[in-house]
C-alpha cells in the first residue's frame, strides 16, 4: 500500500505516535499507492487529535487522493463536523470537486 509509519499511526489512532515522528521531522505529506496522505487517513478514521498534530505541524489539508477527494471531502462523507472545523481554520478549500 506504500504506506509510512505516520500513515499506520494516524489510520490506528497512536497521537502519541504521530507526536514522536512529527518531531522527528518526518514528511508529513507522503502519498499512499490511493494518493492519500496521514491527514486523510486520520480524518477518514476520525482520529481528531491525530488530526489536530498534523495540521499544527503544516500537513497540507488540499492535497487530493485519486479520486479528488481532500480531507474535507472525508470530514463530510464521515459527518464530522469537529474535524471539518479544524481543517477550514486551517485553510482547507470549501469548494475543491471530486471526480
Amino acid at each position: 500500500m506504500n504506506r509510512t509509519a505516520l500513515h499506520l499511526a494516524c489510520a490506528n489512532g497512536h497521537p502519541d505516535v504521530v507526536a514522536v515522528l512529527v518531531e522527528r521531522k518526518c514528511q508529513l505529506d507522503l502519498f499512499d499507492k490511493d494518493y492519500r496522505t496521514a491527514l486523510m487517513k486520520a480524518v477518514q478514521c476520525q482520529n481528531e487529535r491525530c488530526v489536530t498534530i498534523l495540521l499544527e505541524h503544516g500537513a497540507d489539508p488540499n492535497l487530493m487522493d485519486i479520486a479528488g477527494n481532500t480531507a474535507l471531502h472525508y470530514a463530510a462523507l464521515g459527518s464530522n463536523t469537529s474535524i471539518a472545523e479544524k481543517l477550514l481554520l486551517h485553510h482547507a478549500n470549501i469548494e475543491v470537486r471530486n471526480k
